[in-house]
């Protein structure tokens, strides 16, 4: 079922975001007067095509499911017969040529402008970002965050939900910032600062997982307090020999209280091989369990690996403790849903924070600071489009704005073969009056040739990495 809406997913991800770049390129240049002779989805065997119009411009479906393209009358590529020789890509004004290619990407910056206000205006499932008890030595704690407090502000952006505190939190800590934190604590906004200069979010990592940032700022959702309940045993667990059951309580560790499921959670992590005394409620009576919590290394991603105590459960908030929370009116989930013009002003700054990032990324990657491991392939982008359809429509939405923008964002890196290696040489062109030689044209497409093989080599390889882990 996962594989099935993965492939489904990928398909209508890839198939919308490229039919708008190609018709981003085929709209300007028949606005422009340039003949058009094959507008095309995918490359390869065409699966099936049609001709219409004046110009019997041919639409068609490939096989390989990739990218596609746009043909234009041109006359290096073949005889133009004098009547349509002005109707020729490579016969028209620099600006012409600039304007079509450019075309493309910006039909995906528009895009994804429009994905993200109908997100928006849907309406965002999130959680709310309250804290749970930082760890003592965590940056949290440092900024003066405590448990209960609900984070607001970080940088001056506004956080309604953890989504937005993470993508918050990556910014700076790709640009390595110290940045100003709000919180929120008993109807009073306090503010901290949220040092980030040492969190590099895009630092090597062998498995290839994505870093939890939230994590490593110390982050724990708050739960409310109460005791711990079992939901499931996994056999051949420390839980399972120890003889827990489904449904118990946790009521004491070692003839002391806790607070809440994590605190026992925590506790275990940190005995691993320790013999520990719980106290479990089961049926209406209380019996004293001893459990040793199995030592297992922690490879967290971002993080080094570490010895810690499993016992192999899987531990939620006791019924009890959680009506009381719903009487009490406390509700971690949100809704985000703004109107048409709010949601148009959110999706702009939305993008803009993105293609920010991205560059940040990039320029990371040819300095060295940030790893080749932070690179994804179609795999990654099939399994993401599946997670996101799972989720929900908004979500899905936010994704194919999110790979709209990245598409954009790609092709207009000044690379030869895309779309801003040839904006760079009609760039040339209109300040040497005339286009570079076919000598420079044949090497520079032979070195971003070898740039974007090379490129999708390593996605490839990281996404089966991935998938390996």
């Amino acid at each position: 079922m996962n594989i099935l809406l993965s492939l489904i997913g990928f398909l209508i991800t890839i198939g919308v975001l490229v039919a708008f770049h190609e018709f981003g390129h085929y709209w300007v240049a028949r606005r422009l007067g340039v003949k058009v002779l094959v507008y095309s989805l995918g490359f390869g065997k065409p699966l099936w095509s049609v001709r219409r119009g004046a110009d019997q411009i041919e639409y068609r479906i490939a096989a390989l499911p990739l990218g596609g393209f746009v043909k234009m009358l041109d006359e290096r590529e073949g005889p133009v017969p004098a009547a349509e020789q002005h109707r020729a890509f490579n016969r028209q004004p620099v600006w012409k040529r600039f304007l079509i290619v450019l075309a493309g990407p910006v039909a995906n910056i528009l895009l994804a402008w429009v994905l993200w206000m109908a997100m928006f205006m849907v309406g965002v499932q999130g959680v709310l970002p309250k804290v749970g008890t930082p760890p003592p030595e965590s940056l949290l704690s440092a900024a003066g965050v405590r448990d209960g407090d609900v984070i607001t502000r970080v940088d001056g952006q506004p956080v309604h939900s953890l989504s937005d505190l993470r993508l918050a939190i990556l910014e700076g800590g790709v640009a390595r910032q110290t940045v100003p934190i709000d919180f929120e604590r008993q109807g009073a906004v306090h503010r901290g600062m949220l040092d980030l200069s040492g969190l590099n979010p895009l630092k090597n990592n062998p498995t290839g997982a994505v870093p939890d940032v939230l994590k490593e700022i110390g982050y724990q959702l708050w739960v409310p307090p109460g005791d711990a309940v079992i939901h499931k045993v996994l056999p051949d667990s420390a839980a399972a020999a120890a003889g827990l059951k489904v449904g118990d309580e946790i009521t004491a560790i070692d003839g002391q209280p806790y607070r809440d499921p994590w605190a026992l959670i925590r506790f275990i992590e940190q005995h691993p091989g320790q013999a520990i005394a719980l106290a479990v409620r089961r049926d209406g009576n209380t019996q004293a369990i001893t459990i040793t919590p199995k030592a297992e290394t922690d490879t967290a991603a971002g993080a080094p690996a570490k010895t810690v105590g499993r016992i192999g459960a899987q531990i939620g908030l006791a019924p009890a403790a959680l009506a009381k929370a719903k009487a009490e009116g406390t509700e971690l989930l949100v809704v985000e849903r703004y109107g048409p013009v709010a949601a148009l002003s959110m999706a702009i700054e939305r993008s803009w924070a993105m293609t920010t990032l991205t560059y940040r990324v990039f320029a990371g990657l040819l300095t060295g600071q940030a790893s080749l491991s932070n690179l994804s392939g179609p795999v990654a982008i099939a399994e993401f489009a599946g997670q996101s359809l799972l989720i929900g429509f908004s979500t899905f939405l936010g994704f194919m704005a999110l790979v709209s923008l990245s598409l954009a964002i790609m092709n207009l890196l000044p690379v030869p073969l895309l779309d801003g290696g040839h904006l760079v040489m009609y760039g040339i062109e209109a300040v040497r009056g005339k286009p570079v030689g076919p000598m420079f044209e044949s090497l520079a497409t032979k070195v971003g040739l070898f740039f974007l093989v090379s490129l999708m080599a390593v996605a490839f390889y990281n996404d089966i990495s991935r998938l390996l882990h």
